[in-house]
């Protein structure tokens, strides 16, 4: 096996754990205040994607390239689950259908409090994200990859319950043994 792949998890490891570390200990320090309740976020971005393998690619989709859903732990934690995919399905006559699909799951680390975005007084959140997925396709020469990543974005306040997001991430392919370079743009939808 080779040690690249296991090196890269590692890498994104501890990047995580040194992010959430100093955040903790801040948090911890913090007085006690009556939160308000769990809040998701719903989104859908449309998305970029730039292979850097042997064989490059592109790869450009619009309006939506993914739907995530983010279920934020705790109260007004900084801290949020986002699963995202696409999927799609195409069949000509005469031929084979196709399902493309790419699904991930995404932890979300806000540098400042999430609720921020939607506050009367709105700020911009930064986040970063670390994720791993698969993606793939069925069909007569059916394939799939697994893949692990991390994003930094920014939410961006625009209406009430309503904010854009821009997200910068990197990713390795496991299979064809690549890096990807990509980039978000989305509109996020907040619950109360």
């Amino acid at each position: 096996m080779s040690r690249r792949p296991v090196t890269v998890i590692i890498t994104l490891a501890t990047l995580v754990g040194l992010l959430a570390a100093p955040a903790s200990v801040v948090t911890a320090q913090r007085p006690a205040v009556n939160s308000p309740p769990n809040t998701l976020e719903f989104g859908i971005d449309a998305g970029a994607q730039f292979g850097l393998g042997d064989v490059s690619t592109v790869q450009i989709t619009l309006p939506a390239a993914r739907a995530r859903v983010g279920f934020f732990l705790n109260n007004d934690s900084r801290w949020s689950i986002e699963p995202a995919a696409f999927l799609s399905y195409s069949k000509a006559e005469g031929g084979d259908g196709v399902f493309v699909y790419d699904v991930e799951v995404g932890g979300l680390y806000h540098f400042r409090a999430p609720s921020m975005v939607t506050a009367t007084v709105p700020a911009t959140v930064m986040y970063v994200r670390p994720f791993i997925g698969v993606n793939g396709f069925t069909g007569n020469d059916s394939d799939s990859e697994f893949s692990a990543g991390a994003g930094f974005g920014v939410k961006i306040p625009w209406r009430q319950a309503l904010a854009w997001r821009l997200e910068a991430n990197t990713g390795y392919g496991f299979d064809n043994r690549a890096w990807r370079l990509g980039a978000f743009a989305g509109l996020s939808f907040f619950t109360r």
